[in-house]
């Protein structure tokens, strides 16, 4: 129980620490419809809330973590990894694509209709908002 709550805390930590510090001394303000810090608020916002309440709930049983989910972890790191390495060198589309995919993996996901839906549209939604709407680039694919 006590690990539970220690989670919580640094996730009010760390959401303090994105929305004080990293995200005033890194997002750059442009020109646009849409404030470009507004996602990465939101997302502190949700740390901040969502360590809250892991904080103060209590938890109902410990949760086993075994070595297969261990590895699962690791792979998914990794798949992330490579992801962000590859975007550079591949474009955002592709590379968000193959980490799409990747997740759906990791998930078991079987139904094809959530699968095409997943794997298309969070990368084209993701750039439609970020490149189209608040004209911030994402990288390009090379060509």
């Amino acid at each position: 129980m006590q690990f539970e709550r220690l989670i919580g805390g640094a996730a009010i930590i760390f959401g303090g620490f994105l929305l004080f510090y990293l995200i005033p001394d890194q997002v750059t303000a442009s020109a646009g419809p849409i404030d470009p810090s507004l996602f990465p608020r939101i997302a502190a916002w949700l740390f901040i809330l969502l360590g809250a309440v892991q904080l103060v709930m209590k938890p109902r049983e410990a949760a086993g973590f075994d070595g297969y989910e261990f590895a699962r972890l690791v792979g998914l790191t990794v798949a992330v990894l490579v992801a962000a390495l590859a975007m550079p060198r591949i474009g955002f589309l592709p590379s968000a694509v193959a980490l799409m995919a990747v997740i759906c993996a990791f998930m078991f996901e079987r139904r094809y209709a959530w699968l095409a839906a997943t794997i298309a549209a969070v990368p084209v939604g993701t750039w439609f908002v970020f490149v189209i709407v608040m004209g911030r680039p994402l990288p390009a694919i090379p060509f």
